[in-house]
C-alpha cells in the first residue's frame, strides 16, 4: 500500500497537465442576446480563435419556448477591415457535432480583428447579429502536435521507475 501512495502526486500531475487538452461542446460562447423572436447563442471554436480550421456554431431558441429551430438558414459574413478581407460561410445542421446546432466549418484565412455578421432567416421572418473577435497567429505545427507526442516518453520514463524500483533493495 505504501508504494502505491508514493504515486499519487505523480499521477495527479499528469491528470492535471491534460486536463487543458478537454474540449466542450462547440466552444466559447461569443454572444448570446434576443433577436427578434430568438435567442441566438453563437459560439467559437477552438479558444483562442487563430487563422487556420474554426468552428462557428449558432444555436437559436424560439424566446417564449425556449425549444430549439431547426428550420433556419443561417450565414456567417467576416470582414477584417486591418487587412482589406472578407469571409462568408453557411452554417447548416449537418456539420454541427450536436444536431441542435447550425455550424460552419471553414478556415479563417488571417489572424487580426474581425467583425461577424450573423443573418439568420426563419419562418418569413430575418434578423441580423453582429459581434467581433480578435483572431490570434496560427498555432505552431509542433505545438499543436505535442499532446499526442506525450504519452510516449512518460510510459517510457514510468516502465524505467519501474525496473529501477524493482532491483533496488528492500528495507
Amino acid at each position: 500500500m505504501m508504494q502505491l501512495t508514493r504515486y499519487i502526486p505523480a499521477v495527479l500531475f499528469i491528470v492535471a497537465s491534460l486536463c487543458p487538452l478537454a474540449s466542450a461542446d462547440s466552444g466559447l460562447i461569443r454572444l448570446s442576446e434576443r433577436a427578434g423572436p430568438w435567442r441566438v447563442i453563437v459560439m467559437t471554436d477552438p479558444t483562442p480563435v487563430r487563422a487556420g480550421p474554426v468552428d462557428f456554431a449558432v444555436l437559436l431558441q424560439d424566446v417564449s419556448t425556449g425549444k430549439a429551430v431547426l428550420n433556419a438558414d443561417v450565414q456567417f459574413r467576416l470582414s477584417n477591415d486591418e487587412q482589406g478581407l472578407t469571409w462568408s460561410a453557411t452554417a447548416t445542421r449537418s456539420q454541427a457535432d450536436n444536431r441542435l446546432l447550425y455550424a460552419a466549418k471553414f478556415t479563417l484565412p488571417a489572424s487580426g480583428r474581425w467583425t461577424a455578421d450573423t443573418h439568420i432567416q426563419a419562418g418569413g421572418v430575418e434578423h441580423e447579429v453582429q459581434w467581433a473577435f480578435t483572431a490570434a497567429e496560427p498555432i505552431p505545427p509542433f505545438t499543436a502536435a505535442w499532446p499526442w507526442l506525450l504519452p510516449a516518453p512518460i510510459g517510457i520514463a514510468l516502465y524505467a521507475a519501474s525496473r529501477i524500483l524493482r532491483k533496488s533493495p528492500s528495507s
